[in-house]
């Protein structure tokens, strides 16, 4: 499920398409992204079939220049802005991550807006947290 919702961002035309986008790994240089998992309530609601609604979050990250240069740490937030508006946007079209067989996404959305993470001497580690809720066919299906 990571790797699709991986996948999924890497659509977004905010994401230059050369830079790293790992999963569970974010390394110490810019401008790299990951997804990594984070706790949550896996299972929302159970049907009398065996299917269940079901969620999943996650972190997305980033490592970007940092400075004391005030327009640099600007454009780094105006970046997550964007990025926050084009995630808004994909829900309302109903625009989702492509899951395995008997798995269909409900929603994905934004469950903490961004904020300044971690700071380095000129990185900085930016981050908002995602929930996507999605509905798993049961076994009896």
């Amino acid at each position: 499920m990571t790797e699709s919702v991986r996948t999924w961002l890497r659509s977004c035309p905010l994401i230059d398409q050369n830079d790293r986008f790992s999963i569970n790994y974010l390394g110490a240089e810019p401008m790299e992204y990951t997804v990594e998992e984070v706790p949550g309530v896996p299972v929302l609601t159970k049907y009398m079939d065996g299917s269940t609604m079901r969620s999943a979050s996650f972190v997305v990250a980033s490592r970007s220049e940092y400075s004391a240069d005030v327009l640099q740490n600007i454009a780094n937030s105006g970046f997550w802005s964007q990025l926050e508006t084009w995630v808004e946007d994909q829900n309302r079209q109903r625009k989702y991550p492509k899951l395995d067989d008997g798995q269909q996404a409900r929603s994905i959305e934004i469950t903490s807006s961004h904020y300044l993470y971690e700071v380095g001497a000129n990185t900085a580690r930016y981050q908002i947290q995602l929930q996507l809720t999605y509905y798993q066919k049961g076994a009896r299906h």
